[in-house]
């Protein structure tokens, strides 16, 4: 992609983070309100989204849809974050786009309106959706959900996956608060599929309620066992709404079990809005699922494994993970966070497992945690760790101890070593 189109995008970054809807309904207008009409499934949650959004995707493949897709952030290059059919917008296509809305949001600026970064990139996302006619469309939440820009979506379906701490600035400092933020994707008559449970999975039904919306919850309605969990990926049980699965799924931890269980039920629930994938499209998509950078082996030699665990939340299911797959105590940590989540929680409980901590900080945004300034946090709560700043030379450097390595801690982090480091080279 051409340097100057995405730098633009980026630029909007000024104007912050916005919860609103109303400069999103002023760029939908101007794109002709692609989302109106549309059919799908709207997911929300503190971790897991991408996950259900990747199963949802290669389930409704395998039933015969061209699928978009729109998830955030990206992992290695921006255009991941809009797909067709599992497939990337194609780089021209995406510039063209960019500047059909950068003249548009000129004309908005003149009239005393800032779209933001995430604003625009969402009207870019509907617009091109509509232009290619994919379908059903799965799009997940950017942050919170009441307020998101991706709120103007009105479909049938709609996923809550598992509540934690997180973006606690803009969606509250409980749960509960937390919840309610999320809560507000529902819409009447939605079916709503979640992983929430005790008092946060009340606030959603009381929301539920208000809006005339049905709840369907884990280990209530729906359920989920897990058999195994092995670096070849996890099998498990789940039983659905219409009926029982024991699948392989790629994807490895037991959380992961949990994301296929609300992808199953989520197609399962589907067909009320006429979007049909039958039992062979849901066991064949849900075993072929990729979504990377989520316990991912990116090396088998040396063993190399990434994740994108970045609140406590996540940190725990990454740890238990470790335990199952039989790492525990065993590897070499190198962790690289963002200076807005809740660094000491999640890093006591990432260095907890492993043998030693390598801190190290994401290259290419200024939200990044300084790796000096993050050995201080770990220091001062007892924790021993070394740093070193640049990511390629803490990859490097845990290499060189002969121990497996786990790579964490921020999805700006996993980009900027998948796009720099050849793990080959490393053996």
């Amino acid at each position: 992609m051409a340097t100057e189109d995405i730098e633009y995008l980026y630029s909007l970054g000024k104007f912050g983070i916005k919860l609103g809807l109303d400069n999103t309904k002023k760029l939908m207008d101007i794109a002709g309100n692609p989302h109106e009409g549309m059919k799908g499934v709207h997911i929300a949650g503190t971790n897991g989204k991408g996950s259900v959004a990747a199963m949802l995707t290669s389930i409704m493949e395998k039933a015969g849809y061209r699928p978009a897709t729109y998830t955030s952030p990206h992992l290695v290059n921006f255009e991941e974050r809009m797909m067709i059919s599992g497939k990337p917008i194609e780089r021209e296509e995406l510039v063209a786009l960019i500047e059909r809305y950068r003249k548009a949001v000129d004309e908005l600026n003149r009239a005393g309106v800032y779209p933001t970064f995430f604003e625009v990139t969402t009207s870019i996302a509907f617009d091109y959706f509509r232009r290619r006619d994919a379908f059903p469309w799965i799009i997940e939440v950017g942050m919170g959900g009441r307020l998101d820009s991706t709120n103007i979506v009105g479909f049938g379906t709609g996923v809550i996956t598992s509540i934690g701490m997180d973006h606690m600035k803009y969606l509250g400092n409980t749960a509960e608060k937390i919840a309610e933020e999320k809560a507000g994707i529902i819409k009447p008559g939605m079916n709503i599929v979640t992983a929430a449970s005790g008092a946060v999975l009340n606030v959603i039904e009381k929301r539920a309620e208000k809006e005339g919306a049905d709840v369907f919850a884990l280990s209530r309605d729906f359920d989920a066992e897990t058999i195994s969990v092995s670096l070849e990926g996890t099998e498990t049980l789940i039983h659905g709404i219409y009926g029982d699965y024991r699948l392989r799924i790629p994807l490895i931890g037991r959380h992961q079990s949990v994301n296929a269980a609300l992808a199953v039920v989520s197609a399962e629930l589907m067909r009320n809005d006429g979007i049909y994938a039958d039992r062979n499209a849901i066991i064949s998509g849900i075993s072929t699922a990729v979504w990377k950078g989520r316990f991912d082996v990116v090396s088998r030699d040396p063993l190399v494994i990434m994740d994108a665990a970045h609140n406590p939340h996540g940190a725990l299911a990454l740890s238990r993970t470790i335990k199952d797959v039989g790492l525990e105590g065993k590897y070499t940590l190198v962790l690289g966070m963002l200076k807005d989540k809740d660094i000491r929680s999640t890093s006591e409980i990432l260095m907890r497992g492993a043998k030693r901590t390598i801190i190290t900080q994401p290259e290419y945004t200024e939200r990044a945690m300084d790796s000096g300034e993050f050995l201080k946090i770990t220091e001062s709560g007892g924790l021993k760790a070394e740093a070193e700043p640049s990511p390629r030379k803490a990859v490097r450097k845990a290499v060189e101890y002969g121990d497996p390595v786990l790579i964490t801690g921020s999805i700006y982090l996993l980009g900027d070593i998948l796009s720099s480091v050849n793990f080959n080279e490393l053996k």
